[in-house]
């Protein structure tokens, strides 16, 4: 992360005795308000001074003394940029040059210049403010004014430190520190100290940054100003943060916070609070962090501090990117570096190219990311900006070590070890420890690895970093077991999951908690593979569930998302009514000919609707985390082994998978025990084996779609059925992984070529999020035969409602069918918990920015938008023993092709309806024919008649399997269904 800093803006205010009068008397009053005002600017800061400067304006005015006027107007200017209002303080300093030049004190037209030379710094426009300096400068020169000269160099060097020129503002700041000793102006001593010091923060040297900061408020809390002491505990903080005292840093930041907050400081508020998240990120206390980060943004960009919003916006982009959530944090990163060189802002691109480098490293294009890393570490060195050079050499040498360029990483890596220790920053001496340690694994030299990953694991103790922690454990369980020193590297790799979900759990936000632990999937996959090796199965099998489960207890026992009663109502409602309203922009804006479609509204429409979303979506997550039975859900331990065998019918078998990179571990429960498998089956090949079967089966008029079907079964099923796990079994549970979710199991063919036989006709199947899922299962003594069927007319599905009125027949004992506009999510959520089965024919719609608003269309009302989203399903209570969705890919969560966490994780509409009441939802995993899933339903309400669920989907599957027009897995294989069997 980006450590920003607040370097002192010298305003000269002097004191003074009395003012020159120009056309009016003066009075002594009307200079000691003056002067009493300059005394609580410096010592409270702008908030508390500007009424006493505003009652002097008046006095001068009615007084007739302009040069009097005149100052105070620049006065109040000067407190109106420390508000961040810079049209408001550009309007006050122009009035005010325009008076002094007019009365022709050359002396006072200096000062304002030098003032408004710092509202430019501030804006960003440094041409302008450069011109504004120099001519201070230059006037201060010609009336031999030292403490004038001292300013307008001091701001001045602002200017070059922003343009990464540090060797010259070091350089002017040495030669203000002279100028002010000469006069024994200690204020301004005071404030070059702190710039001083913000250069070597700059430059990532912490320790002289450090010492500098520390003479600076030695003499602020002398003289007692408040202002300039926050700033300088504030500097002091970030100092700390940079040497890894973490501690030390959060207390210096909160007393720096009271003294801004105090004072009136809204930006310097804002930096500490920017810098204070960046110290809590440190710890993995992420969702504090995010609501520091985005504090500052706000407060950044309200007040047109571009500058600073280049940092705010990489600290915030490179944290979610940590989180998982890459599209928002390449928004970020891409946003910060246009403005960063918009404004010249050479250490702002360097830093959000080391941003955007991670970020293509987490997407695995390693050409692009080391690409990024080098030019950013070549600007570093230019700018002898230590931090960024010692950041860029690590992600410089984990790229190369990816590609197999060892040696090259070797030498990288060193370099980041010395650059590190030469500037005194723990933490990123550990992350070159760390590098190394990965580097030397590479090459197999296994101590010189367990050495660095040593070095690393105790400097990340004594930091408070669980990502240091976790990554050092992970590396030194490989090498201990590339060792032989089996026993040992499983410590290493339970250390590391104790680490990873102590995080998770501290999470607020449920995308975050999805895509925090989706990089980290591997570490549990090595240690379930590794226990299995020992033929530990209990422990593997215990690992394999909390790698899925967690997000499904936390989902069963969360209860509803709802803003009734929170005081938010009215923030909900206008976020749905903007989400609706840009949605029906959007696609009007669709549906015009391609020739009238107006490119820049589409991707206005777009990014618009993807913010809105975003919005709602932190506003649901924050809702949810507040509900009472959180803290229950984040205390919940997983159920038994025993427990779930209990749970299972007779002749049935749960199969739950894990892929890794490598293979594909499998285990086997039944009522009489648990046995495992390991296939070498890697996870590029199933995903590419699953992305080819889902292709090819979308072609009803051929074959080519059987190979990849029948070479999937032959790894996934075969080998139980060979060891004999699955004999006497008729019925089978499968808890998938990742790719596997997305793979029509029904489909999967055995027997001969000549003589297929689909797994749907050997087994009767039903999907699980997991398995203890099954220890939660709330089946019915008896099949409802209550129906509440729907079919909009929005979905436009010819024969969705002749399907369903054909399926009411079936249910004797009442019926209510809503079809066309009548269709509403209204009429759905008034009427749903009164029935047992919920049948809804219509599509199904996903949103991967905000999984939450996920859903399937209905009608829209005047209560309601139509969209029957997942938060608001979880808010339901239900009573139905089956929910259908017939509709278009409802079973899919939002992992599926796209940058996002795989399905394990994500709330979808399936586990929705589960968390809701019923016990099981009947989906589908692609987009299906209309007409024949209207003839598959029909069939399948008929078979529940006298069958359970699995059975009838499985009897209705065969049906068609025989039948001739619909005999083509793709009409039939994507139903699946989720939850109990029964």
């Amino acid at each position: 992360m980006t450590r920003g800093l607040s370097l002192v803006l010298f305003a000269l205010l002097l004191t003074c005795t009395t003012v020159l009068a120009q056309g009016g008397p003066t009075t002594g009053t009307t200079d000691q308000v003056t002067e009493r005002a300059r005394q609580l600017y410096s010592e409270q800061g702008p908030r508390a001074a500007l009424p006493e400067f505003e009652r002097a304006l008046e006095l001068y005015r009615q007084e007739g003394n302009r040069l009097g006027e005149a100052i105070v107007l620049g006065l109040i200017g000067n407190c109106h940029k420390r508000f961040g209002d810079f049209p408001k303080a550009l309007d006050y300093l122009n009035r005010a040059l325009a008076m002094k030049r007019e009365l022709g004190d050359r002396l006072e037209e200096g000062k304002t210049l030098s003032h408004l030379g710092l509202v430019y710094w501030e804006m960003g426009d440094y041409p302008r403010a450069i011109e504004q300096l120099t001519g201070s400068i230059a006037i201060a020169r010609e009336a031999g004014s030292k403490q004038l000269e001292g300013s307008a160099l001091n701001n001045l060097s602002l200017v070059y430190d922003e343009l990464g020129n540090y060797r010259k503002s070091l350089e002017q700041y040495q030669r203000v520190l002279e100028l002010y000793r000469g006069t024994d102006f200690a204020r301004g001593e005071s404030d070059t100290l702190g710039n001083i010091g913000g250069v070597y923060l700059l430059l990532g040297q912490y320790r002289e940054a450090m010492r500098y900061y520390q003479q600076a408020l030695a003499i602020s809390e002398r003289l007692n100003l408040k202002p300039s002491a926050s700033q300088d505990l504030g500097n002091i903080a970030l100092c700390h943060v940079g040497l890894g005292q973490v501690k030390e840093a959060l207390h210096a930041f909160d007393r720096a916070l009271v003294l801004a907050r105090e004072a009136g400081l809204t930006k310097e508020e804002a930096d500490w609070r920017k810098g204070k998240g960046s110290a809590l990120v440190r710890t993995g206390q992420y969702t504090q962090a995010l609501e520091e980060y985005r504090a500052a943004l706000d407060a950044y960009e309200h007040a047109g501090l571009k500058r600073e919003l280049v940092e705010a916006l990489q600290d915030l982009g490179s944290l979610q990117l940590l989180l998982g959530d890459l599209g928002s944090s390449e928004n970020q990163f891409r946003k910060a570096i246009a403005v960063a060189r918009e404004l010249k802002h050479t250490r702002g691109v360097t830093h959000n190219l080391i941003a955007l480098g991670q970020l293509e490293f987490r997407r695995s294009r390693y050409e692009q990311a080391a690409a990024l890393f080098g030019e950013a570490l070549t600007q570093a060195r230019d700018a002898g900006d230590r931090e960024a050079e010692a950041r860029s050499s690590v992600q410089l040498a984990l790229t190369l070590r990816t590609q197999g360029r060892l040696e090259e990483a070797l030498a990288e890596g060193r370099r980041a070890l010395e650059t590190a220790r030469g500037s005194g920053a723990r933490p990123f001496e550990a992350e070159a420890r760390l590098a190394l340690g990965e580097v030397e694994r590479r090459r197999e030299q296994w101590q010189e690895a367990l050495a660095h990953y040593a070095s690393a694991a105790e400097m990340a103790e004594a930091l408070g970093d669980p990502e240091l922690s976790w990554r050092a454990a992970y590396g030194r369980g490989l090498s201990l077991e590339a060792t032989g020193q089996d026993e040992e590297a499983v410590a290493a790799l339970k250390k590391a999951v104790t680490v990873i979900e102590s995080v998770r759990g501290r999470l607020r936000e449920e995308r975050f908690r999805a895509g925090y632990i989706e990089d980290k999937y591997q570490v549990y996959l090595t240690l379930v593979r590794l226990l299995l090796k020992l033929n530990r199965l209990d422990d593997a099998f215990s690992y394999s569930e909390r790698l899925r489960s967690q997000s499904y207890l936390d989902l069963m026992y969360r209860g509803p998302t709802l803003a009734a009663g929170t005081g938010r109502e009215n923030e909900e409602a206008e976020l749905r009514e903007r989400i609706r309203q840009l949605q029906r922009a959007l696609e009007k804006e669709q549906l015009q000919a391609a020739p009238q479609q107006r490119s820049q509204a589409l991707e206005l429409f777009s990014s618009e609707l993807a913010a809105a979303e975003r919005a709602y979506q932190e506003l649901l997550d924050d809702l949810r985390s507040r509900h009472p039975d959180s803290a229950a859900a984040r205390a919940l331990a997983l159920p038994s082994r025993d427990e779930i065998q209990r749970s299972l019918p007779p002749a049935t078998a749960l199969i739950e998978y894990v892929t890794s990179d490598e293979a594909v571990a499998i285990f086997v429960v039944t009522r009489t025990g648990l046995r495992a498998t390991t296939v070498p089956l890697g996870g590029a090949d199933l995903r590419a084996k699953v992305e080819l079967l889902r292709e090819l089966i979308q072609r009803t008029q051929s074959r080519d779609w059987e190979r990849p079907a029948a070479s999937l079964r032959q790894s996934l099923i075969q080998p139980l059925e060979d060891a004999g796990w699955l004999e006497g079994v008729n019925r089978l549970y499968l808890v998938p992984h990742r790719i596997l979710h997305y793979l029509p199991f029904a489909a999967l063919p055995g027997g001969t070529e000549e003589k297929p036989r689909f797994l749907m006709e050997d087994y009767k199947l039903a999907y699980l999020p997991s398995a203890s899922a099954l220890t939660f299962a709330r089946s019915r003594a008896a099949n409802g035969r209550r129906l509440l069927s729907l079919a909009p007319a929005i979905a436009r599905l010819r024969y969705a409602r002749q399907e369903a009125r054909d399926i009411a027949r079936f249910f004797p004992d009442g019926s209510l069918v809503v079809t066309g506009t009548r269709a509403t999510e209204s009429a759905f959520k008034r009427h749903a918990a009164e029935y047992e089965v919920l049948h809804l024919a219509t599509h199904g719609h996903f949103n991967k920015f905000a999984p939450l608003l996920s859903g399937v269309e209905l009608e829209a009302s005047g209560e309601d938008d139509g969209r029957l989203e997942v938060h608001e399903i979880l808010g339901m209570r239900l009573k139905a023993d089956l929910v259908t969705l017939s509709a278009c890919e409802t079973a899919l969560g939002t992992g599926y092709f796209a940058e996002v966490p795989a399905g394990d994780d994500f709330v979808g509409l399936t586990r929705a309806f589960l968390f809701a009441g019923s016990p099981s939802v009947l989906a589908t995993l692609w987009e299906v024919n209309d007409r024949s899933t209207s003839n598959l339903m029909r069939s399948f309400y008929r078979q529940m008649e006298h069958e359970d669920k699995a059975t009838a989907l499985a009897s209705s599957q065969r049906e068609m399997r025989t039948g001739t027009r619909y005999r083509h897995p793709y009409y039939w294989a994507p139903f699946v269904l989720v939850g109990s069997i029964e």
